[in-house]
């Protein structure tokens, strides 16, 4: 994460030093067409890393004030810090479905959903389902009740 949070800052920053150029008194201002150009822009540094190199001003953003280039330029720039984070935090978080239980243990579980009318006592399930924690037989209940109510 440290590595792509590092090129989005970096990337951002050669971003913002194209913006300072003045725009074109004489053509149209289109924020809209300007903001698509220098996201495909900032894309393509994101993706060249550490070899990226400053970029120009857009042409789309020919007639945009430096301030309104700026603002989307920080715009564009907080998008891909929360994607960054985002991607990290995902990678990061641990798999809930990776809970290894024992087919005895399973079949164990599945009949005490079946069977049960006041709920499973995870506690009897121990000896079944050998030393999981509680937050890992939960996770082993919740893979099997989603599988019992699954839709073929």
């Amino acid at each position: 994460m440290r590595t792509r949070t590092t090129t989005v800052a970096i990337t951002a920053g050669l971003l913002l030093a194209t913006l300072t150029a003045c725009g074109s008194s004489d053509t149209k201002a289109d924020p809209v067409a300007c903001k698509a150009a220098m996201a495909k822009q900032l894309d393509k540094a994101v993706a060249d890393g550490d070899k990226a190199k400053p970029g120009t001003r857009p042409g789309a953003c020919n007639g945009v004030d430096d301030k309104t280039a700026q603002r989307i330029a920080g715009e564009l720039a907080s998008e891909q810090a929360g994607k960054a984070v985002g991607d990290a935090l995902e990678s990061a978080a641990p798999d809930a479905t990776t809970v290894p239980i024992s087919d005895e243990c399973r079949a164990w579980i599945k009949a005490e959903l079946l069977d049960s009318s006041d709920g499973i006592d995870a506690a009897s399930g121990q000896a079944v389902c050998g030393d999981l924690s509680d937050e890992e037989m939960d996770q082993a209940i919740e893979d099997v009740t989603n599988e019992l109510t699954a839709t073929p």
